[in-house]
């Protein structure tokens, strides 16, 4: 007999606050409840759809073009109507228009094209450990997590006079700003917002280093591959989506190896589980919770239907942690390389910058391994953002002996 298909359902409800300070700073026993609500649930203080187990958010990012990120992104409808069709990213774009965009962005961040790099990156990470090493407590998310993706992601983008404080309030801003409309974090984010587009549409050829990423955008819009206003936004999803999001994956993997018994001893007995233990820390940090997509009609997932001109927000990091698809998805397990996890995205949406941000997550754990013997960690304090999530401070110690 041939399988039939499910029937629809009318979708669960959520009446509790998503961006309470709380659920922000933990968003573990949330969306542990959404997950056991259903494969989609409504949210009606957002007037949105959360879906939030692995399996539907995998099916919902591979419907691309069905489920859309034309219409914006966020939760809420002031940004989405702004950045939607006025000023358009390889985040909010479909179709043509996004795979253009993405051809032109990944080009410079292709394995092959980073490989010159790894040299020197495992260099800088390996001086950095060193410097750190001895004992002494440090504050890691500033002075290892966040060392060698800001020297490295600042210097290949080559805008001259741009800092690594300055690209972090910038991207906070853009993290908050897509939360709800009537949300305090959302409002306050609005004129440091204000100021990157400003900057922006500012910036002149004399400003950016010749070669660099961004000067390589501009010279696409002199071809005429992309307009001005998209040369401008590609540049910057270079920095914004990517610099702070792999400071936090790092946060959390240093988190990890320093506080689960027997984790940072298995990777300095076998190296080989480095790359997979980079996937873990991504898997389980998810450093943003997830995006919005607008239903072009009716979708079904495995039980619900997303009604056609639906918002759906599908939570990348919640499903990183669905026990239906990972045994114990809570604990940092150094041994189960999960190359299937969501937190650098799915589809034709995958995170452009995930093979610069392997690299440098790789360099740093290796240099740890090759000069450490023990990694120690006092209590961490986490980031309250509407998108973002990780370690805001996490003190550290490396023993050597």
């Amino acid at each position: 007999m041939a399988p039939t298909s499910p029937v629809p359902r009318a979708a669960p409800r959520f009446e509790g606050d998503l961006f309470a300070a709380d659920s922000l700073a933990d968003s573990r026993a949330t969306f542990r409840m959404l997950r056991d609500l259903g494969d989609a649930v409504w949210v009606p203080a957002l007037e949105l759809y959360a879906v939030a187990r692995y399996d539907d958010v995998v099916k919902a990012l591979r419907a691309s073009d069905l489920l859309l990120s034309g219409e914006g992104v966020a939760v809420n409808s002031q940004l989405n109507g702004a950045n939607s069709r006025t000023n358009p990213a390889t985040i909010t774009s479909d179709g043509d228009q996004h795979r253009r965009l993405k051809r032109i962005e990944m080009k410079p961040l292709q394995p092959a094209v980073l490989a010159p790099l790894r040299d020197r990156i495992q260099r800088m990470a390996d001086e950095r450990v060193r410097t750190l090493a001895g004992g002494a407590t440090f504050e890691a998310m500033e002075q290892l997590a966040s060392y060698v993706p800001t020297r490295v992601v600042i210097d290949l983008v080559g805008i001259r006079d741009v800092d690594r404080e300055r690209m972090s309030r910038w991207s906070y801003a853009v993290f908050d700003a897509f939360g709800p409309a009537d949300h305090a974090r959302t409002s306050a984010a609005l004129p440091t917002i204000s100021e990157f587009v400003e900057y922006s549409l500012g910036l002149q050829r004399q400003d950016l280093v010749p070669g660099g990423l961004a000067d390589q955008m501009l010279e696409a819009a002199d071809r005429g591959e992309v307009t001005d206003a998209e040369a401008r936004g590609l540049m910057f999803d270079y920095v914004l989506p990517a610099l702070d999001t792999t400071i936090l994956a790092t946060g959390e993997m240093l988190h990890g190896l320093a506080t689960v018994p027997g984790a940072f001893e298995k990777v300095r007995a076998n190296p080989g589980l480095i790359p997979g233990v980079v996937d873990e820390a991504v898997r389980l940090s998810t450093p943003l919770r997830g995006f919005t997509r607008l239903a072009s009609e009716d979708y079904l997932l495995s039980e619900t239907v997303l009604p056609k001109g639906a918002r759906a927000w599908l939570l990348y990091a919640s499903a990183n942690l669905d026990e239906r698809h990972y045994p114990n998805p809570e604990v940092f397990d150094v041994e189960r390389n999960p190359r299937d996890h969501l937190g650098w995205g799915h589809g034709v949406h995958l995170c452009t910058g995930k093979h610069l941000a392997r690299l440098e997550m790789e360099s740093v754990l290796g240099a740890l391994v090759r000069q450490v013997r023990r990694i120690e960690a006092d209590a961490p304090t986490r980031i309250i953002n509407n998108s973002a999530q990780g370690y805001a401070t996490l003190p550290l110690r490396l023993r050597t002996h």
